[in-house]
Formats: C-alpha cells, sequence, structure tokens
C-alpha cells in the first residue's frame, strides 16, 4: 500500500492505495467521480481521458502513485450542469453528444487543446482528437464543438442556448438533445456507474470450447473462496433457461453443451471483483468435445454436426419470385455475373455492456441495463427465469451506443438469476475483451449475384442467392435476411426477379442485428454489379441509375405498389453538380500524379422503416401541472435523440413550448411498448404514436373548452397553452383551467404499422409502409505502391421524410457514414483473434472526410407531419461508393469486404 496526496478538481486530498490501482479506478471507486469511464482499460478509447497537471492522461492505464504530488482535473471538475464551462455548453450546442459515453474524455481533450492554443486549425483538431474514439457522431460535430468553444473563449461569441421556440412550430428546429448537457458534465450515470448497498460482483465462467458436451461441473472449490457468496450452473435456473429473440434456443447458463468459444457455463458473486476471478478459476468443467462446424456450406452437408439436437443447422430460408428471369436473361444485352463476400463485423459501442439487478420493495425483480428494446427483455427475462410477468421490472439506463447490438440479451440473465438467488443486489460489468468476444456481430454474407440490362442500360433481370452465418444461436438472423432479401433490388425497377436466402447455424460467434439489418451486404453486391454493368454498356453510372430508379407507382419485387413520391431521382439531382465537379477534379489530379490515383463512385439505397408484422408503437400523453406534457412509450433512445425527437412532435401536435414537454421511456413499469429501437423505425412508429396520443388528449380538451364556451369544437384552436375561439382569441380557457375542469388521465395512441407477411414460397407481401431513398459519393485516393485508400469526400444526399430535427439527421448521417467507411475499408471481426480495439481498427479522427449532407423533405403520409427514419439509410450505400470509387481511381475491383491495404495492393499487383 502507499499513501499519496494530491490536489484533485482544487480540492487537496490523502488517500492509501495499492500500487497496482489505476488512476481511473481510484477516481471511480475511492472519490466516486464517475465522470472518466472505462471503455478498454488499454488505452486505445480516451473515455477514461483526464488532465495531470494539465496534460491528458488515459487514467485506465496510468498507475494513481504517479498522481503522487500533481493536479489532477476530472470532467466533473471542467463544469457542472448548473455552470458549464464554454466547451461543454459548445458540445450540447452543435450535437457533438450522442450516447455520451466518449463525451467526458472529449471535453478533457478539448480542454487541453484550447488552454494551449485559443485558435486550432482544423488539422490540430484532428490531429489531437485521434488519440480517441467516437462510434455516434462521425467525429465531424466533435470537431465543429471544439471550434465554436474557441470563439467563445476568445471572446468572439456568446454561449449558446436552447432556441428560442416558437409553440406554433417546433418541428424542424435544431433543439439540443434534453440530456446533452448532463452527458457534457460527466453526471449522467451509465450502468457501470449505479451503487447500491450490498451489491455483489458477478464473473462469468466461459466456455474455452466451440461445441462440446457438458459432462460435469464441480464449483466446490470456487465457494470455499473467501468473500464468494454465490456460484451458479444451469441446474439452479429456475425457468426454461432459454432467451428467446427469434426462437428459444440460447441458455442463460449452458446446460447439455456448449455451442460457441465463450458460451456461459457458470456465474459467480461475490463481495469483490479480485474474490470472482479467484473463484472462476476454482470451477472444474468436464468437457465432451464435438465436432464443431465452422463453414456455413459444410453445416448444410449431410451427416453434419448439429448445432442444435432439435434444429437442423439449415436456421431458416425464404426466397422472392416476381416475373420470368430466365426469359429477362436471354433478353439482356450484358449480364453481370460474380461472387461477394462480407466479414463478420463488431458493433464496437464504447460502453461495455453492464447492468444492475435486485429485488426492489414489492418483490420485483428490477433489472437496470442497456437495451433497445424494454419490454421484449422483460418477456424474456420472465420466461427463462420463471417469473411471472409482474414480478419483473426493466430499466434501461442511458446506453453509450447500441446498433443493434443491445437488442439482445447480454448482462441481464445471469443477473437477474443471481438476484433471485441470493436476494442481494448484483452488478456484472463486462470487459472490453468480453463484450468483443461475446456479443453479437453483424451477419458475414456470401453472395451470388447476377444481373442482366439490355443495350440502354435498363435492367430486365436478377438472381442473387445468399448464405448467411448466424452462429451458434439463432437471434435475429431469419429477420435479418428476410429484410436482406426485400431490399436486395435496391431503389431500382426490375420486372424478372429471384432471390433466395439461407441462414445457417455454426459454432461460429453469434450474429444479431447490426445497423442496416442485412441491407449493407446486399447494397455491396448490387451497388457493385452497376458499375460493372454501366462499364459494360458504356453508361454512365449515374445515368444507369437513374434510368433503373424507383418512381410512384412503381412495383416492388414483393409485388407492393408505391403509392406516393419517391424520392430516388431527387437524390440523384441532388449529388449530379457534385457528382460533374469530382469528374473534373480528378481527371487533372491523376493527369499529373503518377503514385496516386484518385476517383469518385456512387451508390442508391432504400429502406423500409420498421419491423416485421406485426409493427406496433403505443404512447400515453397526460397533462400535468402548469400546461407540462407528459408523455410516456418505451422507446429505447441509444444516443440517437429519440426522446427529444418524440418530445418535439408532441410540443408541436399540443401547439406548446418544447421544454413543457417530458419523456419518461426508461421503465417497463410505467411505459407502453414502443418496440425494438431498429430498423429506423422509431421517429416513423413510436414518433406517430407519440402524435396520435397527444391528438387524443387535444380532441378530449377542444371538446370540454367547447362545452365551457358553448361553441362548436371545430371552432376551436390549440396553441400557446390554451384552447381559444378562432375568431374570438380573448375568449379562452389555459390548459391548466381545462385540467381543472376535468380533462386528466392519460389519453393512449397506437400505431399499427399496414403490412402483410411474405408469402413464404413467392415473398409477395407489404412489408414496410413506405421506404426512405438515398444516394452518395465517394471520393477516395489510392496509393498505388503501398495500396492505401484514403477517403476525401463523401456526398449524402437522403430523402427520409419532414425532418424533425435536422441537427440530429447530420448527426445520423456523419456517424453512418464513418460507420460504412469502417465496414468499407478497415473492418473485420477474427474470432479469437479480435479482442480489443487494438486489434480491431474503427475509425479515428485523422480518418474523417469531407462529409456534405443533403437533406430532402419529401414527406411520408403515415409518419408524424411526414417523417421516416435515417438512422440506417446513412450507413447503408457508403462502403458500395467507396468500393466502387477505387475502382473509378485505379480499375481494380473489390469483391470481398474490407478493400483494406493488402487487398487492394494484391489486386493492384495481378
Amino acid at each position: 500500500m502507499q499513501q499519496i496526496n494530491f490536489k484533485l478538481n482544487g480540492q487537496e486530498k490523502n488517500v492509501l492505495i495499492s500500487h497496482e490501482m489505476s488512476l481511473l479506478k481510484m477516481l471511480r471507486e475511492t472519490f466516486g467521480l464517475t465522470g472518466a469511464k472505462e471503455g478498454c482499460n488499454k488505452g486505445h478509447c480516451g473515455t477514461c481521458a483526464v488532465l495531470v497537471n494539465g496534460r491528458v492522461v488515459m487514467a485506465c492505464h496510468f498507475p494513481a502513485s504517479k498522481a503522487n504530488g500533481s493536479e489532477v482535473v476530472t470532467i466533473e471538475g471542467i463544469g457542472t450542469p448548473e455552470n458549464p464551462h464554454p466547451i461543454q455548453q459548445a458540445f450540447v450546442q452543435t450535437g457533438a453528444v450522442q450516447c455520451g459515453f466518449c463525451t467526458p474524455g472529449m471535453i478533457i481533450r478539448a480542454k487541453s487543446l484550447l488552454d494551449r492554443n485559443l485558435n486550432p486549425s482544423r488539422e490540430e483538431i484532428v490531429k489531437a482528437f485521434t488519440p480517441h474514439l467516437c462510434r455516434c457522431t462521425g467525429y465531424s460535430k466533435i470537431f465543429a464543438a471544439v471550434a465554436s468553444a474557441a470563439k467563445i473563449l476568445r471572446g468572439e461569441a456568446a454561449p449558446g442556448s436552447v432556441p428560442a421556440q416558437q409553440a406554433e412550430q417546433v418541428i424542424g428546429m435544431r433543439i439540443p438533445r434534453q440530456d446533452a448537457l448532463a452527458k457534457a458534465t460527466g453526471t449522467e450515470k451509465f450502468a457501470a456507474d449505479l451503487q447500491k448497498a450490498g451489491m455483489l460482483c458477478l464473473k462469468i465462467l466461459r466456455s474455452p470450447l466451440a461445441h462440446a458436451r457438458i459432462a460435469g461441473i464441480d464449483v466446490s472449490a470456487a465457494r470455499a473462496v473467501p468473500g464468494v457468496v454465490g456460484v451458479f450452473t444451469a441446474k439452479d435456473v429456475p425457468g426454461t433457461n432459454r432467451l428467446k429473440i427469434s426462437r428459444a434456443d440460447q441458455p442463460v447458463l449452458c446446460d447439455e453443451k456448449v455451442r460457441c468459444i465463450g458460451d456461459p457455463v457458470a456465474v459467480v458473486a461475490a463481495v469483490s471483483e479480485a474474490a470472482a476471478v479467484e473463484a472462476l478459476a476454482g470451477i472444474e468443467v468436464r468437457y465432451e468435445p464435438l465436432t464443431a462446424v465452422h463453414d456455413p456450406n459444410q453445416a448444410l452437408e449431410e451427416g453434419a454436426p448439429l448445432i442444435h439436437d432439435d434444429h437442423p443447422n439449415l436456421l431458416a430460408s425464404q426466397s422472392i419470385s416476381r416475373g420470368d428471369t430466365a426469359a429477362g436473361f436471354e433478353e439482356a444485352a450484358f449480364i453481370a455475373e460474380n461472387e461477394f463476400s462480407t466479414p463478420l463485423i463488431e458493433h464496437a459501442y464504447l460502453e461495455p455492456d453492464a447492468g444492475l439487478a435486485y429485488i426492489n420493495e414489492v418483490g420485483q425483480l428490477v433489472i437496470e441495463a442497456g437495451s433497445q428494446n424494454i419490454h421484449h427483455d422483460r418477456m424474456a427475462l420472465a420466461d427463462a427465469l420463471g417469473l411471472d410477468l409482474k414480478r419483473v421490472r426493466v430499466i434501461q439506463t442511458p446506453t453509450g451506443g447500441a446498433f443493434g447490438g443491445k437488442l439482445d440479451i447480454s448482462v441481464q440473465g445471469v443477473l437477474g438469476l443471481a438476484a433471485l438467488k441470493l436476494q442481494q443486489p448484483v452488478k456484472l460489468i463486462y470487459t472490453r475483451e468480453e463484450t468483443f468476444q461475446y456479443t453479437t456481430k453483424r451477419h458475414p454474407f456470401k453472395i451470388k449475384c447476377r444481373l442482366g440490362a439490355d443495350r440502354d442500360g435498363k435492367l430486365l433481370a436478377m438472381e442473387m442467392d445468399i448464405i448467411s452465418d448466424t452462429g451458434a444461436y439463432a437471434s435475429f438472423g431469419k429477420s435479418v435476411m428476410t429484410r436482406a432479401l426485400i431490399h436486395a433490388t435496391g431503389p431500382y425497377s426490375i420486372p424478372n426477379v429471384y432471390l433466395k436466402g439461407r441462414v445457417i447455424y455454426t459454432n461460429n460467434p453469434v450474429s444479431g442485428a447490426m445497423r442496416g439489418f442485412g441491407v449493407p451486404q446486399v447494397n455491396f453486391a448490387l451497388e457493385s454489379q452497376l458499375d460493372i454493368l454501366a462499364a459494360g454498356l458504356g453508361l454512365d453510372p449515374l445515368e444507369i441509375r437513374r434510368r433503373n430508379s424507383l418512381r410512384q407507382g412503381s412495383v416492388t419485387a414483393t409485388g407492393q405498389v408505391l403509392p406516393h413520391r419517391v424520392g430516388m431521382t431527387d437524390c440523384l439531382d441532388s449529388v449530379q453538380g457534385f457528382y460533374l465537379d469530382a469528374d473534373s477534379s480528378v481527371r487533372e489530379f491523376n493527369s499529373s500524379h503518377q503514385d496516386k490515383k484518385r476517383g469518385f463512385g456512387l451508390a442508391g439505397m432504400w429502406f423500409g422503416p420498421g419491423k416485421s408484422k406485426p409493427d406496433v408503437s403505443e404512447a400515453h400523453a397526460a397533462l400535468e401541472s402548469a400546461g407540462n406534457l407528459k408523455v410516456w412509450i418505451a422507446a429505447a433512445d441509444m444516443g440517437q435523440g429519440s426522446d427529444t425527437v418524440l418530445a418535439q412532435i408532441a410540443a408541436q401536435e399540443l401547439g406548446i413550448p418544447f421544454n413543457a414537454v417530458q419523456v419518461v421511456s426508461n421503465d417497463s413499469c410505467s411505459a407502453p411498448d414502443g418496440g425494438y429501437s431498429s430498423g429506423s423505425r422509431q421517429t416513423y412508429m413510436s414518433g406517430e404514436a407519440v402524435r396520435l396520443a397527444v391528438a387524443n388528449l387535444k380532441a378530449a380538451l377542444m371538446e370540454r373548452a367547447g362545452k365551457l364556451l358553448g361553441a362548436d369544437p371545430v371552432n376551436l384552436e390549440c396553441g400557446n397553452g390554451r384552447v381559444s375561439l378562432r375568431t374570438a382569441k380573448e375568449r379562452y380557457f389555459t390548459l391548466n383551467d381545462l385540467v381543472a375542469a376535468g380533462v386528466s388521465g392519460r389519453y393512449t395512441g397506437q400505431k399499427t404499422g399496414d403490412i402483410s407477411t411474405l408469402d413464404p414460397v413467392t415473398g409477395e407481401g407489404i412489408p414496410y409502409e413506405t421506404y426512405t431513398f438515398g444516394v452518395q459519393m465517394a471520393e477516395v485516393e489510392v496509393n498505388l505502391a503501398s495500396g492505401e485508400v484514403r477517403v476525401l469526400r463523401v456526398v449524402a444526399a437522403h430523402d427520409s421524410g419532414t425532418p424533425i430535427n435536422p441537427m440530429y439527421m447530420e448527426g445520423q448521417i456523419e456517424g453512418g457514414i464513418l460507420m460504412g467507411l469502417g465496414y468499407g475499408l478497415l473492418e473485420a471481426y477474427v474470432p479469437g483473434e479480435t479482442i480489443d480495439f487494438g486489434h480491431y481498427r474503427i475509425p479515428r479522427a485523422k480518418d474523417v472526410p469531407e462529409i456534405i449532407p443533403v437533406m430532402l423533405s419529401i414527406p411520408r403520409p403515415g409518419g408524424p407531419f411526414g417523417a421516416a427514419g435515417i438512422a440506417e439509410s446513412a450507413l447503408v450505400p457508403t462502403a458500395s461508393a467507396i468500393i466502387n470509387a477505387i475502382n473509378n481511381a485505379c480499375g481494380v475491383r473489390i469483391f470481398d469486404l474490407p478493400a483494406n491495404k493488402s487487398k487492394v495492393k494484391a489486386a493492384l499487383n495481378l
């Protein structure tokens, strides 16, 4: 042990610490300062950044002993919610805060930079932030926040504030997130920050084998470790011991056998992490190894070992058929036929999975954790643990990124089991290695695609055969494939189509939902084929897309007629000027450079906001004191800003200021089910449910006011906190008056998607009410010697309905493009090798290209005030545009993502 003295946020501290304690652990555990986060424990991500003597250090691997005699400043010492620093205000006002997990570290870095240099260039800002990771924002708004803060600190601008809102018009305003200031000041509590008296630490014992029967487990030595309170195995699980996503096949703790490396076998509860880790080493498991199957094609062979004894290795298959592809290909002047592959992809959210569970005062099992659907979690946990649904309460904690990865259940099952058995609070925090190795991934696809067109470039026929590896458990494998097939034809009219998809069980890591939900994979194949066709026919890539774009009245591959205006050609029009400029500038650059070549490429996209039938969102609304409106809907906000968007929708409908609305979205016991936060559905589905709930409340207010005023409600108007006569506005009742007069209680709104299930044979049906559209153009520079590809610029034109909050749409576009850039050039998860951010490269600040968002406003009839969704749309075409740009630059085409340096270099040398 060692005694150290130092100054912490201006106060003298004297503390006894162990020699091996990190500065981060001391700050969080000894002083309760949780603003600095543990994202990786290796200094890779920057979420733990603090200042030591004015210098930024990564506190997770900075020894606490080195702080002796130093001055330490954490995010809590920069500013408070009551008195924020201008840098914190700038982060809030520019939209630089999304999930917020990386934000404290980013602000620490900004403080260090601006303390040294109050007029940094963009290049200096980028260099300063390159040690930090952000998976949400795409960094652009962080750069903007630093530049804005610098202006404030130089005295050239005033600190921002929430825009003055006219009650009549809240839609379309750039209103900051409601929780942004708490995140920017480090006061927001994520799951790992939660504390409860008597709380125990959990650790999970995991299988080292990919496929084996469990012959026996001996936990006696583990139970004897001092500090251990409980050790549990499958025999201790009181319910079905199966966590159901699409199929109830994933155990809370493995019983008969393990099906992938990392499968949970036992869980230890102890008074300390050290005791829990020691106990894990004392558990003896006898395995009978089974042949593991890692290739999905081999998994389909006759006699292949079954991953699940009660189900064939073919989890699901689906086809979509329209027209006559044989006849279509017979007429074609040119046919492109190629095979494509995409890898496993890690979500790489910055917050490692974590949660807290306890039994509350009324005997409910309460689980607090990051989630994308608390009502689904609640039902799955009740079944798995043998509880009545009323005995389970799930609370979504502030969620540090998700991107689909927190639709599956990770920590919640074992948390619930231990809390039930011990009747004590328990907490589980995954290490970064656990989050990388044992959470779901994006499905890898093998795609065979054949596409034919006539001499004018009119698409005639398409065939696509997809094999998807879902890994050891079903997760969302079936629905990912269904969405992939629906979107396989892209935003184009193709009269003759045959699409087939198969989802296969293997002993590989589990693949689940990830941003795009199968569409980025098929988009890569189709958009590559379109450029190949265009080259074969001597057509311009933009023109072949224009000639085949879906329009109002077009019929999709599932037989759905598009009933309203379609924005695909509008998106093409929006990028055309940039496209022509790029053609000119690229030619000029290439004529004077031999070692590097530049190119540009296009990719289109479409995406249906929603999920398969049934798709329902329900919301409640009620007026409270002082004319404030409260809205309840369980619609998970993981950083995309849905809470704030829903508040804007509610405020607009009732005609009150935005800050008079409170949205409750995180508690399964008070908020009705808004459905999954996935498929870009929350603005479209839950937003409309909120609007309808508020509209029903407004109708009751108008009816009551009409009776009091002796007027027909059609002659009244609601706005500015009152209901008044249209022709005599001095005659009115305030909203408070009307509540006092009997308009009380919750009013319900429900949005049900007008959709149908696809025919299992033909694939006919109406899978989504509407679609969003987009076109992205990427400009790249290829180093012909190294194979390195640098993305210079991305122009992103998106038709996603009426923008509710343009700042958020920009943020989703910028973040989606950076994630798409990683998908196209950098990222591939390798089981057993990819264990941390040192082995898995996601884009950093230095990788950010110029991004030009172009947001069209084409209202959707079924969405709130015409809104749809943007989150997935922004990611889907980016990798495809980059791949096409590489081909344009140097004539090589990559068919196997990612297009990393080694692949591009190998292709250049062929």
